[in-house]
């Protein structure tokens, strides 16, 4: 037992060199079942997201910008991917500087939440130090640090980090998401990366008009909604159901983990232009809404 017990600490530091030994690694030592497929086509998976901004740094072409957009639907498991992709980033990358900086004081604690629970399933030998004020900041022995910060433009003023994660962006002040743009510098075989995830709110928000102008900036959209983390579907298939308009038989596709019930709960209590938005992330929202009348209970 106890030999099984060394070789489990052992391979908990062998670097993942492949997409699938990722994916089994995080399903192991994080217990997260990190989706890995899509139900909507043209949309990404977690595990995209996740894979591509680890190996941007094990490349043997480096890639010009790691910059990245993460569009996912509320509760569709975006903030707990960046605080994945963090540990693994600090575990296996000695010497990276990676800041947190989110819409509100509470998203970045949640991310920073997420990021010291997988700390704490096995790695604290790695953690050099933990500070909490004035900002919290995990400092590891590998001299990797994670640290968030407030928004404001003096507290992204004067940064030079390898990565910035802006979670919820949308609730970003303009000139704060300006200022931090200067904030990353590529060093140490690092290559910079400014990372943007969020739901979009709205159709005229910040979110809005980061997406329209991604692919002329050398931004890549990761996008996925609640059909690509919907749990399977056993319903019939029919007017009775509140979904059946909307899904139009998706759900019978589905592999993940957000339960059917809780959507059309959902679903049934907000408007229809905020779940569109909110979790369809604004999916055929013309045709949808020239197609269709959502029945309410």
């Amino acid at each position: 037992m106890k030999k099984i017990e060394r070789l489990t600490e052992d391979l908990r530091f062998v670097l993942p060199r492949s997409r699938g030994h990722l994916r089994d690694y995080i399903r192991y030592f994080f217990g997260v079942e990190v989706p890995d497929y899509v139900v909507t086509d043209g949309h990404s998976s977690a595990m995209d997201y996740i894979w591509d901004t680890f190996n941007a740094d094990f490349l043997k072409k480096p890639r010009v910008s790691a910059d990245a957009i993460v569009w996912a639907n509320r509760g569709g498991g975006k903030t707990q991917s960046a605080a994945i992709a963090t540990v693994l980033d600090t575990i296996f990358k000695p010497n990276i500087q990676i800041r947190i900086l989110s819409g509100t004081g509470e998203q970045a604690g949640r991310l920073y939440e997420y990021f010291e629970k997988f700390i704490h399933l096995g790695y604290e030998q790695t953690i050099k130090d933990i500070k909490t004020w004035p900002r919290k900041k995990t400092i590891f022995k590998n001299g990797a640090m994670v640290e968030v910060l407030i928004q404001a433009e003096t507290s992204v003023r004067g940064q030079h980090v390898h990565k910035l994660r802006c979670d919820e962006v949308e609730l970003f002040k303009d000139r704060v998401y300006e200022a931090a743009q200067y904030s990353t510098m590529s060093s140490n075989g690092y290559i910079a990366a400014f990372e943007v995830i969020s739901t979009m709110h709205l159709s005229y928000g910040l979110m809005k008009r980061l997406l329209t102008n991604a692919e002329k900036k050398g931004q890549k959209i990761y996008k996925w909604n609640i059909w690509d983390v919907i749990e399977r579907c056993s319903r019939v298939c029919n007017a009775d159901c509140l979904l059946h308009k909307l899904c139009c038989g998706k759900a019978k596709k589905g592999k993940g983990y957000f339960g059917i019930n809780d959507v059309i709960t959902q679903l049934g209590r907000t408007k229809d232009r905020s779940f569109f938005y909110e979790m369809l992330c604004g999916e055929d929202l013309k045709k949808t809404f020239d197609r269709v009348v959502v029945r309410r209970y």
